[in-house]
């Protein structure tokens, strides 16, 4: 998701952007962290390896990158547990949906297993800002009174996220009612917490 640097000259093309990072998902989807190059990308997205360099001036800085911009758009802006389960749900599906966007995120998720830097920067480029939107959505329920002052909104955001990436990534497996109707009853008891005797 590069950054302007400051200095004067053209603004930067956003088609070349979005050229740039849908070619890095490809290469990585096709064969995972090993098989992005600069110069492939460069040359997939129709741009010069510069117009990539100027952007992303590694390749990690690519491979985070075009996966971090499947989750740019924020999470769900709703009024009611219920929405916010259907409407987070469907901005997931938005942005892995396409298998390239599912293959590129595991690309670039099992690299960072093994690779610290790309561990540090997966998390804050990619999981930290839906983590952020994740406990929007708690303090939203909180002052609505839906959620206990205490909900864990790390634990809510490890279980919701990991149920995600586990049925629409991992299985494979359409959102149908039946699956969104217990996710919303599951967000619920997070929310009001589990009973304790």
């Amino acid at each position: 998701m590069g950054t302007q640097n400051g200095k004067p000259g053209r603004p930067r093309d956003p088609h070349a952007d979005e050229a740039i990072l849908a070619a890095a998902r490809d290469l990585l989807a096709e064969g995972g962290l090993a098989n992005l190059t600069v110069e492939g990308t460069a040359q997939r997205a129709g741009v010069a390896k510069t117009t990539v360099y100027r952007r992303y001036p590694t390749k990690l800085d690519l491979a985070v990158a075009a996966v971090a911009d499947l989750v740019s758009g924020g999470g769900p802006e709703s009024d009611s547990v219920e929405n916010g389960v259907r409407e987070g749900s469907d901005l997931f599906q938005k942005a892995f949906g396409p298998p390239g966007s599912q293959a590129a995120y595991l690309a670039v998720a099992a690299a960072a297993a093994t690779n610290p830097d790309i561990h540090e920067r997966f998390t804050r480029d990619v999981l930290t800002p839906v983590s952020h939107d994740i406990e929007a959505m708690v303090r939203d329920e909180r002052e609505r009174g839906h959620a206990r002052p205490d909900a864990p909104a790390d634990f809510i955001f490890d279980v919701i996220l990991g149920t995600l990436i586990h049925r629409y990534i991992i299985r494979q497996l359409p959102p149908d009612p039946e699956f969104l109707e217990r996710l919303t009853s599951l967000t619920w008891f997070l929310y009001q917490g589990c009973p304790r005797d």
